[in-house]
């Protein structure tokens, strides 16, 4: 508290609320009203609408020097994308994997899983690998889709980028509610509904709730999951904002699929072209529905975010902003993951994993903004602290079981009770207790410098104390020991008006990573320091035809250094050295080429590759390009809305280029395109829609499984049909 009464002492800063937040002129901030996107440009281009991800001075995309990305909720559903993996598969340059351990793992910018940040709502929930999930689209009014180094904003563990799901919030629009069934191919079932109510002028309360749930493309892995948002917001005065919001989201995905393994094309009875390896393996088309997970397979996880958000009007250019959330999980895996085909015998060889996480951790951010002139010129700043706590506890259970046939597997069950003799050896029986605490002071700024010339800093210092247990039960060891941290992250950038509507950007910044997710740090890695990263980031972004297109192209150059390698001198030993780095292009359109027609298309490509790095042996992986990265990513879509009838039709394609499963780059999966189309019919009340999915029923793999030799098989053809009540 006297940290914050000094705050508002100092003259810090006001970041100006977005248009979109703002009613009637009042200083109050308000929710950006939905927006309808068909055909036609509306009033307020994408790009002049005031981004929070890029920044908390509520600058526009157009004044950020950075690319962002923002899929909104009538996108999401106009392409009938049901969670965050595919919506996060319709923004350009990223690919998103279901990875089993981890639905949802992204790859962005030529870097993996916890080189991203994941936010809920704004707020940073640490481990982005540890609690991302297929969340339902329904859940958000946007996704937005930050690329470059963002520690300077979020912290450790954002080297290439920070994707923000941003939930549904109450309005004082007035009532409102929408209903969405949906029925498709493998006995898949969505239903949905979304009911604000504005009790009164200042008090409006909104549930949000979805579910799904399908038996699956492959054998035995039905899944079902449930999201649900209760939310309210009280405006008690012309100064005073406050939001409270409830969110809970659980999932089963009973035997869950774990990939398909490779196997010796000397017995693949259907082998494709799709992998290409070195010793003769092949993916083979025969088990690509074979589930070789054990009966009593399990897979769950359910968690709940309690968020609260008060914005203060203090004086015209001032205003207080805090927020807290709380976020609380549980998560289990109990499976045969790993799969090996053994020459000897001809069977896959299984492994088996009890995992379960005990996950707690809240964030409490206070911040200050300003939008005051200096010298004349315009000014938003903003200062603040940040406070985190998080406690995880993890089980830790490895062991094996029966071999089963590829191609008549009989699964069969197994025990996963807590016994050496379920998980013999040691490490095979561990708990981990982890408890990582953070205290950050952050400052931002952007300048006019002429009403043409931005320019823009930030800097963050954060403070990480981490405190670890590991108990081996088999060995009945217990090893304790403690880190801290304390990196600087910063950035500094600056954008140019050529015309109006046309700036060019330009920005350089410096980031953090751990050598390995913290939470999760072994006594090995805990004598490492933190990883730096450094990027450079150039573009321009343009809209033309009175703002019914929209351009934006990008270069950028990313370098972490300081990653894990071997001692050149002795391979036995690890030590800090190691470099990987990536340098790309991304171009993107979106055109409202007339009333009923729009065009929206996206390239990303990227040269990745470890610069330094030595693994075990002395391997040299230099010049090796990063798994699951693939170098070309394109998307392509298109609408046309019929007048004379209320038909509106879709088509789209994705194309994602070759990548590997490994360091040494021995496993290449080769591309691989993806057709979809839709139409829907409009009711006076909803809209009645049709889509088609993997049209040319394409033989593809989107990411590696259960271990680099697993691939996970995208879903073939299917298809479709909602029905969406709009009242």
């Amino acid at each position: 508290m006297a940290l914050l009464l000094a705050l508002c002492a100092a003259p810090a800063a006001y970041a100006q609320q977005t248009a979109a937040e703002s009613a009637g002129g009042a200083p109050l901030p308000k929710l950006l009203d939905k927006v309808t996107v068909e055909g036609v440009a509306t009033q307020e281009a994408p790009l002049d609408r005031p981004n929070a991800t890029a920044s908390r001075l509520g600058l526009s995309p157009r004044e950020t020097p950075a690319a962002i990305d923002v899929l909104s909720q009538d996108q999401i559903q106009a392409r009938g994308l049901r969670g965050s993996v595919e919506a996060l598969n319709a923004a350009p340059g990223v690919l998103a994997g279901q990875l089993p351990s981890s639905p949802g793992m992204t790859s962005m910018r030529g870097f993996t899983g916890g080189a991203i940040a994941l936010l809920y709502d704004g707020v940073r929930q640490t481990a982005a690998p540890l609690i991302t999930r297929d969340f339902d689209s329904w859940s958000f009014d946007r996704i937005e889709v930050l690329k470059g180094p963002a520690s300077v904003l979020y912290g450790e563990g954002a080297l290439s980028g920070a994707i923000n799901l941003v939930p549904k919030r109450p309005n004082f629009d007035g009532r409102a509610f929408e209903a969405l069934a949906g029925w498709g191919s493998f006995g898949s079932q969505r239903y949905a509904i979304d009911a604000n109510v504005p009790l009164s002028d200042d008090f409006a309360v909104r549930a949000v709730v979805s579910r799904r749930s399908s038996d699956g493309y492959v054998d035995g892995t039905g899944s079902d999951s449930t999201s649900a948002t209760l939310a309210a917001r009280w405006r008690p005065s012309d100064t005073l904002d406050v939001d409270i919001a409830l969110d809970h989201y659980q999932d089963d995905y009973d035997t869950a699929y774990w990939g398909t393994p490779l196997i010796p094309a000397s017995i693949a009875r259907d082998p494709s072209d799709l992998v290409r390896t070195g010793n003769g393996l092949v993916l083979d088309r025969a088990i690509a529905r074979r589930n070789y997970n054990v009966d009593n397979g399990v897979q769950d996880s359910h968690s709940d975010w309690l968020r609260t958000r008060v914005n203060w009007q203090i004086s015209d250019g001032l205003r207080l902003r805090n927020e807290f959330s709380y976020y609380d999980a549980h998560r289990r895996w109990m499976n045969s993951e790993t799969y090996t085909y053994n020459a000897r015998s001809g069977l896959l060889d299984r492994g088996t994993t009890r995992i379960e996480h005990d996950h707690q951790f809240w964030v409490e951010r206070a911040t200050l903004f300003s939008d005051s002139p200096i010298g004349g010129r315009r000014n938003r700043a903003s200062v603040g602290v940040e406070i985190s706590d998080g406690d995880f506890m993890v089980m830790r259970r490895f062991g094996a079981t029966t071999p089963v046939d590829p191609f008549a597997p009989r699964r069969g069950s197994v025990s996963f009770a807590d016994t050496a003799l379920n998980f013999p050896g040691a490490g095979n029986r561990v708990d981990f207790d982890s408890n990582t605490r953070v205290v950050s002071v952050f400052a931002e700024d952007a300048l006019n410098l002429t009403p043409r010339w931005l320019l823009l800093a930030g800097l963050r210092y954060d403070r990480i104390e981490l405190e670890r247990s590991i108990r081996d039960y088999n060995t009945g060891s217990r090893t304790r020991f403690e880190r801290s941290y304390e990196p600087l992250s910063w950035r500094l950038g600056t954008v140019f008006d050529l015309a109006p509507k046309t700036q060019l950007y330009a920005q350089y910044s410096v980031a953090i990573a751990p050598v390995g997710s913290l939470p999760l740090l072994s006594l090995a890695n805990s004598r490492f320091e933190l990883t730096r990263g450094r990027a450079a980031d150039a573009g321009i972004k343009s809209s033309l035809w009175d703002g019914r297109i929209d351009l934006s192209a990008s270069a950028y150059w990313i370098e972490q250094d300081d990653i894990v390698t071997r001692d050149p001198r002795n391979a036995n030993l690890s030590i800090q050295g190691g470099t990987q780095s990536s340098r790309g292009i991304e171009l993107s359109a979106s055109a409202a080429l007339t009333r009923a027609l729009r065009l929206d298309a996206s390239v990303a490509a990227l040269d990745a590759r470890f610069d330094r790095l030595r693994e075990a042996g002395g391997v040299d992986r230099a010049g090796n390009v990063p798994p699951n990265v693939p170098e070309r990513i394109a998307n392509l879509y298109a609408s046309y809305r019929f007048d004379p009838v209320p038909i509106t039709v879709g088509a789209g394609a994705r194309y994602v280029g070759a990548y590997y499963t490994n360091n040494a780059n021995s496993i290449r999966v080769d591309s691989h395109t993806v057709w979809d189309a839709s139409i829907a019919y409009r009711l006076p009340f909803g809209e009645i829609a049709l889509y088609g999915r993997n049209l040319g029923d394409a033989f593809y793999a989107d990411w590696s499984g259960g271990a680099a030799d697993q691939l996970v098989i995208g879903a073939p053809r299917s298809v479709e049909l909602t029905f969406k009540v709009n009242l």
